[in-house]
């Protein structure tokens, strides 16, 4: 009868090993960071500050995740003027952005994002004239998710205006888009 026992007792322990392992392995969701402390960005004059206020308008039942959301930042003193949420019009995936401005100009936001982006993660896919935007430069990033999804930012930033409203130095508006993507098999 105790050699039977070794069977049953192999199983347990077979079974406890793989649970313990799968514990050690999982890929918890990180939190969203709520520090809104400013930091510099070697190679640009400007400071990063983490955008999850900015962000938190088009952040819905848990996306974009927490490691996304922290990994994102937007120029120190930029201000939020508009948001959308594409997520129905993309069948489901999440698809949202806020759209910004800043009292820099076009170059100074592009050069930012070209290194705020990398500092913090992304791996930059693109960069040049955006699409769809006469005289509009574009950043675009990609990285893994918290969720098993990966995730793409675009920064796209408008030509800098300057007249009424605008300081003399001129003012830049510009979006940050964050795109779930989905598996195309």
């Amino acid at each position: 009868m105790r050699a039977a026992m070794i069977v049953p007792g192999i199983g347990v322990l077979i079974l406890v090993l793989f649970i313990g392992a799968g514990f050690l392995t999982s890929n918890p969701v990180q939190t969203t960071k709520t520090s809104t402390g400013a930091f510099s960005v070697a190679g640009t004059p400007l400071r990063a500050e983490p955008a999850v206020h900015a962000l938190k308008v088009i952040a819905v039942s848990g996306q974009p995740p927490g490691n996304i959301i922290n990994a994102a930042s937007i120029p120190q003193g930029s201000t939020r003027i508009s948001y959308t949420n594409n997520s129905a019009a993309s069948q489901g995936a999440y698809d949202a952005k806020i759209t910004l401005r800043d009292d820099q100009s076009q170059g100074a936001v592009e050069n930012f994002y070209k290194l705020v982006m990398k500092k913090q993660g992304w791996q930059i896919v693109s960069t040049g004239a955006a699409d769809h935007v006469t005289g509009g430069l574009e950043v675009l990033g990609k990285k893994a998710g918290s969720d098993g999804f990966y995730w793409e930012m675009g920064a796209v930033i408008l030509p800098t205006s300057f007249g009424a409203g605008a300081p003399a130095a001129g003012a830049t508006s510009f979006s940050l888009e964050l795109i779930q993507v989905q598996d195309v098999d």
